[in-house]
């Protein structure tokens, strides 16, 4: 019988395949590979992701999810200013770049990600959280009153807060909560202020 999306054997397909791709790279980790992980046969692995690549962009998805959420809901949060917001999500996704044994922020730079067009699905989902944090950058804007280009400031905050998986890179013991209030200061000087 095959199990709804959010079963705890679809997450403990998506935690092994993480940790394979992690460490053997996407081409190195096989359904069987990943199956044999997770204790299960892999005919039953495919009742929950039909091809490798559709567990791909999941385990993506997966690193992402918890940001748009925290996005959506600062965004609806009427007793934060647009500086608190902005912060609050930096320092959100900076903590969340550096939690847990594995650096999942590197599974995006895969070369498959783009080799198996995954690339262009996570695009879409990507984009909604670069529009939160464009939004959040112009409301930052507005409430300081400050002249500048939100489009280029907002790629300028998101690389800052997406190099944090390269920072990991070089420190694997990176402080999250020290991380984050650097990055977010960052983040506030670069738009001004």
């Amino acid at each position: 019988m095959d199990q709804p999306p959010g079963s705890a054997t679809r997450q403990r397909i998506v935690d092994a395949a993480t940790v394979l791709f992690l460490t053997r790279g996407y081409g190195g980790t096989s359904t069987r590979d990943i199956a044999a992980a997770v204790g299960i046969k892999q005919p039953s692995l495919y009742a929950h992701f039909a091809v490798k690549s559709d567990l791909l962009l999941e385990v993506l998805l997966h690193a992402l999810r918890p940001s748009l959420e925290e996005s959506a809901r600062l965004q609806a949060d009427p007793t934060l200013s647009a500086v608190e917001r902005l912060s609050a999500l930096v320092s959100f996704d900076v903590r969340l770049l550096c939690s847990g044994a594995a650096n999942r922020g590197l599974l995006a730079y895969l070369p498959e990600v783009r080799a198996t067009g995954v690339a262009a699905q996570l695009a879409s989902h990507q984009k909604v959280l670069h529009d939160a944090y464009r939004v959040l950058v112009a409301e930052v804007l507005a409430e300081r009153r400050l002249d500048g280009d939100a489009d280029r400031l907002t790629t300028s905050v998101f690389a800052l807060v997406e190099g944090t998986v390269l920072r990991r890179v070089v420190d694997p013991e990176l402080d999250p909560d020290a991380t984050a209030a650097e990055v977010a200061a960052g983040a506030l000087r670069l738009i001004g202020g």
